[in-house]
This record gives structure tokens, sequence and C-alpha cells, in this order.
């Protein structure tokens, strides 16, 4: 028996790990292969994976550790500064769409808190599948991208009152009102708890577990706190996932932050995976057959309905038709928020499976399409809704092309930010033509008004580069700071053959090889300007200038080298942020009574065998080079070691311990 359960189990992950390897070879949200999974090896399709309790706990803590994670992204100050977008048109349309719908229900003889429930799930988009898909086509910063993640943050933010909320929706309707002011209240206390830990223990706490460097003790405590959090929140009868929200809030605030959210991440999208195959688990493929209309109903309620309400509510909010009809093809699909909905309304006994078959299988089958429309949004706004309306016209590639006809030998520059508008001031004063792409229409109005070269195009696009005139161009200068669009454009434009410099603005010092390696130089932003701070101080000591300037350049013709490796922070974050940048650091080491090292040389510790150079030797108030030292080390010397963090510490071992 016991072995029969082992190999159903392996199967299982086979299966799902076959599924989801599936969708990424095909560019499509995981969501989707775990979902299939549930299907074919629940209950209802070869019975593999039981529908217990042991399997509902592992996915409702996925759950939790999602909603942690969407309070830790959680930013106040965030919200309010685009209250218009996330506010206005996130609430409208999640109020608007989920109002309409439920109206339908209720003429379908469901009660309005079924029908309301039901409004809800299908109002909701899939943020994992949308932002996934816009990202890789760099349409995110685009009008249509901002708007849908604006949306989409609103419809993430109201999942967390309407999980809390579901449960009380259970109570007689006479006892609805006293039971939210309970809840209310609850959820107040909790809150206030919560923030007096947060603010007055947990700092502390953390700094603490962050000084001892164990991974497994920041891990398991970041852990403690998403179940702890959870905990009290349900022992105050509320939903856990509320608890998860404000916990993950409150820590959002802190240093700690990034790490946190690292180490939950594997066992958030572990768990979170089950909980999708627990969703798909519920799902009978019989329903197909069984009610085709209502899958069919479902189907249509959220590809066809939703976009055109949205689209409406997009266009009366100011904006264009075009940016309303990318926005709405792009979030018309179910989420996994509905996913949630409809699985905790059927575990309350609110709705019945029943309704929710059909509903669970449109909600699926709208993810399945989900990534064709997004990926086609722009040619299935031109083709059904653009055609005739020529005040709108889509920024194409001829468009750009015209408006580039008579530059040539010119700069063509990818971003108009800060770097890109000072860069395009300084060639126009010196006579050197150039015209700037970038994506914020705005930026792009207001410079075209003052007779700027700039014109709106996504620079990551080839085609938006050749008819910039990029085989005419002289040079390409990417003053963007997403290191990965950098090295696509890069990518793009050596793949056209074309040999013209290219000079990328690098922020962070992990990508310099990889724009390298695409072909470009790098400009490292952090590097050079140390470089000029040094070199104006040097200057105001009265040091010639010509001087100065000749100790630049020959640490400029070093690639920097004796800049790149520093004395890095101990702070957790920090200092892992430095250990991507910038992987060679400076460290120092004093020894003291029963040392290896001591007696020894440093020809016989041989540290370059593990990478590390012995850069200087401090003996009080002398200072050797290491490359110099021939002398036996003693008690009280103080080395300087440079090299990576981990060779670092094996030949600390060995200075130490020997070995």
């Amino acid at each position: 028996m016991e072995h029969t359960v082992a190999l159903q189990l392996v199967i299982v992950l086979a299966v799902g790990t076959a599924f989801v390897a599936l969708c990424q070879r095909f560019r499509l949200s995981p969501i989707i292969g775990y979902l299939t999974t549930g299907v074919l090896v629940g209950p209802t399709g070869a019975g593999w994976l039981p529908d217990g309790p042991t399997t509902r706990l592992l996915a409702e803590l996925g759950v939790v550790l999602l909603m942690f994670t969407v309070g830790l992204e959680f930013s106040l100050p965030r919200l309010l500064g685009a209250k218009r977008l996330v506010l206005g048109l996130g609430g409208a349309q999640l109020v608007v769409t989920a109002s309409l719908f439920a109206l339908p229900g209720m003429a379908l003889g469901l009660t309005p808190t079924q029908a309301l429930l039901i409004g809800v799930a299908l109002a909701m988009s899939s943020t994992a599948i949308v932002l996934k898909q816009l990202g890789e086509q760099m349409e995110l910063p685009a009008p249509h991208g901002r708007l849908a993640t604006g949306i989409l943050l609103f419809q993430d933010i109201a999942a967390v009152p309407v999980l809390a909320v579901m449960p009380i929706l259970v109570t007689e309707p006479m006892q609805l009102g006293g039971a939210l002011a309970l809840a209310l209240g609850k959820a107040g206390l909790v809150f206030l708890g919560l923030v007096l830990v947060g603010r007055w223990a947990l700092p502390p706490l953390l700094h603490w577990v962050a000084s001892t460097r164990s991974l497994e003790l920041f891990m398991l405590t970041a852990l403690l706190m998403v179940v702890a959090a959870a905990g009290l929140s349900t022992i105050a009868g509320l939903s856990p996932t509320l608890g998860a929200f404000m916990a993950g809030m409150l820590l959002g605030e802190t240093l700690f932050r990034h790490q946190i959210e690292a180490d939950i991440r594997p066992f958030r999208d572990l768990m979170l995976g089950l909980f999708f195959a627990s969703i798909g688990m519920q799902v009978n493929p019989e329903v197909f057959g069984a009610q085709p209309g209502a899958v069919a109903l479902t189907l249509f309620a959220l590809v066809i309905a939703k976009p055109l309400i949205l689209a409406l509510l997009v266009r009366v909010m100011g904006h264009v038709s075009i940016d309303s009809w990318r926005s709405a093809i792009s979030l018309a699909q179910g989420g996994e928020f509905g996913l949630l909905v409809v699985a905790t309304a059927v575990g309350l006994g609110v709705i019945n499976t029943q309704i929710a078959q059909p509903l669970l299988a449109g909600i699926i089958l709208s993810m399945l399409v989900a990534p064709v429309m997004l990926r086609f949004n722009q040619p299935l706004t031109v083709k059904l809704f653009s055609r005739g309306r020529g005040d709108e016209a889509l920024p194409t590639e001829a468009y750009i092309a015209e408006a580039s006809r008579d530059f040539d030998q010119h700069v063509i520059i990818c971003g108009y930010g800060r770097h890109g508008q000072n860069l395009l001031r300084m060639l126009a004063n010196e006579g050197v033509a150039a015209t700037a792409l970038d994506l914020d229409p705005e930026r792009v109005r207001q410079a075209a008004a003052a007779g700027e070269p700039v014109i709106y195009g996504n620079a990551v696009q080839p085609g938006v580069l050749r008819a910039a005139g990029v085989e005419r161009a002289c040079a390409l200068a990417i003053t963007l700071s997403d290191a990965t669009v950098a090295e696509r454009i890069v990518g793009h434009v050596r793949g056209l053959g074309l040999e013209l410099p290219i000079l990328a603005l690098s922020t962070h010092g992990r990508h310099d090889e990889a724009l390298v390696a695409a072909g470009a130089k790098v400009f490292p932003e952090g590097l050079e300007s140390s470089l000029a701070f040094a070199g104006q101080m040097l200057v105001m000591l009265n040091i010639a200038p010509s001087q100065v300037e000749a100790r630049l350049n020959e640490i400029r013709a070093q690639d920097y080298a004796p800049l790149r490796a520093f004395f890095h922070t101990a702070e957790g974050e920090k200092s892992a942020a430095q250990a991507l940048d910038f992987p060679e650091q400076i460290r120092s080491i004093l020894l003291t009574e029963g040392h290896y090292a001591t007696g020894r040389t440093a020809q016989e510790l041989r540290l370059w065998q593990l990478g590390v150079e012995l850069v200087d030797l401090r003996r009080g108030a002398i200072r050797v080079q290491g490359r110099l030292l021939d002398t036996r080390l003693r008690v009280g010397d103080v080395l300087v070691l440079k090299g990576k963090n981990k060779t670092i510490e094996r030949a600390i071992a060995r200075l130490t311990e020997g070995g």
C-alpha cells in the first residue's frame, strides 16, 4: 500500500513537472500547468492526488504566503501617488464589472451574495500572466501597460478584504451588520498588535538574525513570522490571509523586505502550485459535455464582455481609444484571485459545485487563451477597432521612419530620461545630429512640442530601431536603467550585422559583463561618479588638472579595477547587492596567538591558489605591499585580502586553522 502511494506521488510530481516545463517552453504561465495537472490527476481524473485535509492545508499555506508577499510589495505612498489610476480606474473596474455581472446572476435565480461573489471572481484578471507577458514584450512602461498594472494592483489589494469578509457572508442576513462590525473591530486589534510587535520587537530580532549571517535562520524566521501572523488572525476569528497581508505590509517598510521576499518565494511558489493543482482537482472534465452552455457563457463574459466594459471605463477616464482597447484586451481573462474566490465560496458552502464547475472551467479556458491575446493585443486593436479612426493612429514604424527620414550619420538615444536629455543637449551643442526614443507619452509630447527630436517608440523592437535609421546611424546610446532591455537592444543591433559604436549606461556592476559580451561599451555610472568626485577633490587641493586627468585616465584604462574592490557593508540587504554588483571585496584579518599563519611566509600559505590576493600587510606603522612581502608573519599583523566572498572565507580559514 505504501509503495502504491509513493508511486502515485512520483507520478503526480512527474506530470506536474512535465506540464510546467511545457508551459515554460511555450512561454505560458506555469499556473496553467498546475491547473491542468490538478484536472488530470485529481479525484475526477486519474485519482492519484486525493482531495484530503493535508492537501487543502498546504494549498491554503500557499495562499497565505501569496498574500504575505502582496503585503510586502504594498506601498501606501505609491498607492496615493497613483490614486486616480489605481483607486479611481481600478476601483471603478472592479465595482462596475462585478455589479454588471451580478445582475444577470440574480435574474437567473442566484442569491445576491452568490451573484456578487461570482461577479467579483469574473472581474478579476491574472496578475501573474499579464505582468509576465507584458514584461517580456517590454510593454509595461507603455500607456496600456501602466493602465493594466494599475487595475491589477487594485484587484490584488481588493482581494484581501474580499477574502477576509467571505466567511462572514455565511452569517444570517439579520446578523450580518453585527458580524461585520465585530470583524472590523477584531481586524483593528490584530493590526494594532502586529504594529506594536513590528515596530518594537521585529527590528532588533531581524538585525540579530541578519548579524548571524545564517541563511537558514533568516529563512526560518521569515516563515515563522508569516505563520504566526496568519495564526493570530485565525485565533481572532478572521481570515489567515488578512493577518499574513498585514504582517507583509509592516515588514515591507523594513530594510529586510527584499531578503524576506527572496526567502519566502520558493515556498510560496511551491505551495501556490499545489493550490492551483487543488483548484484543477475541483474541475470535473465532464462539465464541458454536461454544461457546455454555462462554460461558454463564462468564457464569453471574460473574453468579450469584460474587455468591452473596461474599454468604456478607460475611455471615460480620459484615455485614448487605442490605449483603452489594448489595456482591455490585456485583461480579458480570469485570474488566480478569481479562482481563489470561487474555491473559497465552494468551501464555505456559499456556492454549490454545480455552479462552480462551469465557472472554474471557463476561467481556466480564458487563462489558456490569455497569452495569445496578450501577444497580439496591438494587432487585434488595429484590426478590430482602429480602422477608419485617423484621429488616434498608432505610433507605427512607418510614423517613426517618416520622422527620422532626414537623419543620417546621427546618434540614436534609447531613453529620454535625465541622461538621455543631457546627452541630446550636448550633442546638439556640438552640431551632432541625434534623435531619441522613449516610452513615456507625456514626456515625448512635451519634448516634441518644444521642438526636440524625440519620438514615441519601443527601442527593444528591431523594427522600431530600423525605422529610426539605425542602419544609417553613426552611434547608439542606451541610457535605460534596465540592463536586460539594454542587452536585448544591443543584441538586436549586432544581429543586424551593424558595427556602429554602442554606449550603454550601467547602474549596477552585475550587468557589465553581459553588456560587453553583447557588444556594447559600458559606462559604469557608479564607478565613474566616484572617479569624477575624487578628481574634483584633487583639483580643489591645487593638484595640477593635467596630473589629475592623467591619473583618472590611467584608472579608466584599467577598466576601473582599483575602484571595483572595496570594504563591503555588513548589512544583509546592502551586502547582498554589493556582492552582486562588485563580486571582489577587501577584507582585513588580525593575526592572534594560535593562528596557523603565524610564523609562516605568504608564499608558504599559497593564498593565490584560493583566488585571493594579499594586498597589504600592516605591522604597526609599517605597511608592506603583499607582492613584496617575504618575511614571516607575526602575532598582531593585519593582512589585507582581496577576492570574492567565498574565496576570502576559505583564505581566512587557512590563515586561522590551516588546511
